[in-house]
């Protein structure tokens, strides 16, 4: 643990106090508890907000060369060779000028940072992952077309949204069972099974598979 990283670590800063073996250990127990770091084995692994973290951070922020010149400081304000008043102001004007230059995170970088989506099953026609939307489950690749409507007049005609694990349903085993879909001709609820019937045009088919003896 104590020698985690130490080949990325410049001789120079470990002679001026960078990564003994107290300082380091609280360091990467940090690092890890924040999700920035994972341990495999007896190795540390930069998770990917680790990496997305050091890519828009600023240069001298991610440099181990700073915290060694802040340690050897420090030290010397221990030992009365150095004016720590002057320690902070130097860093003050250091969080001016990082302020001022880095006023905002570029669009490319905000983009590192947009929560993951997550695939609610494969599309049927391509095999691509299938991804919720405001008012859809849809293909991710646009070419392919393939488009799940939440308020598909099938399912808004029978008093229903398509709900996420609808739609997963229909994806990983083409049909789902839906209770309470209202029947306007007979003005009465039922529940039927709703089969996914996919003939590759730009609408989705639906049909319905009832329990036996019943039908509505």
């Amino acid at each position: 643990m104590e020698h985690a990283g130490k080949d990325d670590i410049p001789d120079e800063a470990e002679r001026k106090g960078l990564g003994t073996p107290a300082t380091r250990a609280a360091i990467i127990e940090k690092l890890v508890t924040a999700g920035f770091v994972e341990r495999k084995g007896k190795s540390l692994i930069p998770t990917k907000a680790g990496i997305n973290l050091v890519t828009v951070l600023p240069e001298p922020l991610t440099s181990p060369m700073l915290t060694a010149e802040w340690e050897q400081k420090l030290t010397e304000i221990a030992k009365g060779g150095a004016d720590p008043d002057t320690f902070m102001d130097g860093i003050r004007t250091m969080v001016q000028e990082i302020v001022s230059t880095y006023s905002c995170i570029s669009e490319d970088g905000k983009k590192l940072f947009a929560p993951e989506k997550e695939s609610i099953g494969a599309c049927p026609r391509c095999g691509q992952p299938v991804y919720e939307g405001k008012k859809n489950f849809a293909c991710s690749d646009r070419s392919c077309g393939f488009v799940l409507w939440k308020n598909d007049r099938f399912w808004m005609s029978r008093k229903k949204e398509l709900t996420k694990k609808m739609a997963a349903d229909l994806l990983k085993k083409g049909r789902t069972n839906v209770k309470g879909m209202w029947s306007e001709k007979k003005q009465t609820a039922y529940d039927a099974a709703v089969i996914l019937c996919d003939k590759g045009g730009r609408y989705i088919d639906f049909k319905l598979e009832f329990p036996k003896n019943k039908r509505s």
